[in-house]
């Protein structure tokens, strides 16, 4: 009922969007949800994956968490329940944890693609 592939597949399917337009036509893109706080990187960090190898790698994918979760300032203790915002369901959402599957499912069809 919380419909969680059709998520993942509409995150995957964004990604592709952004990874076609800059790979395949040379295009610049720009990425910004509604506040920028949640689809943002999720798509972002996707593409990103998705485009360079570097960040298949064990320190590329430490390097890409960083910069498009950590330093972006992913609001992990609002989405998670344990932040100041913790009584307010609205600002629970598990986009980390989506982004996470959407790269298990990436690593589970290209084994030979990540490090």
């Amino acid at each position: 009922s919380t419909k969680w592939l059709q998520h993942l597949s509409v995150l995957l399917k964004s990604a592709l969007l952004v990874v076609h337009a800059v790979d395949r036509d040379q295009r610049p893109v720009l990425v910004h949800c509604s506040d920028g706080w949640d689809r943002t990187p999720q798509i972002v960090a996707l593409a990103k994956l998705l485009l360079d190898p570097y960040y298949r790698t064990t320190e590329g994918f430490q390097v890409l968490v960083e910069t498009e979760w950590l330093d972006f300032g992913h609001k992990f203790a609002d989405r998670c329940g344990h932040g100041e915002n913790s009584d307010d369901l609205n600002e629970r959402c598990p986009v980390f944890l989506q982004w996470l599957d959407c790269v298990h499912q990436l690593q589970r069809q290209f084994p030979c693609s990540f490090e």
